[in-house]
């Protein structure tokens, strides 16, 4: 089962003052297959600072694991 741990989260400013952040799975590499299933996902709206994009980005998590 997937844990909150399991993702790595990124935060970037999109626009001065507007915040998203990258959710991906943490996999571990594989030299022989390129994996096309450990794609990540952005957080839907805009956050106003880089904390709130984080906070988003938890919830999203919480979401894609329940």
């Amino acid at each position: 089962m997937a844990k909150a741990s399991d993702y790595k989260i990124i935060t970037f400013q999109q626009k001065p003052g507007r915040w998203r952040a990258n959710v991906t799975p943490i996999t571990k590499a594989r030299c022989d297959q390129a994996r096309r299933d450990d794609a990540g996902t952005v957080t839907r709206e805009d956050s106003g600072s880089e904390e709130s994009a984080a906070i988003a980005a938890n919830q999203a998590i919480k979401e894609l694991i329940s």
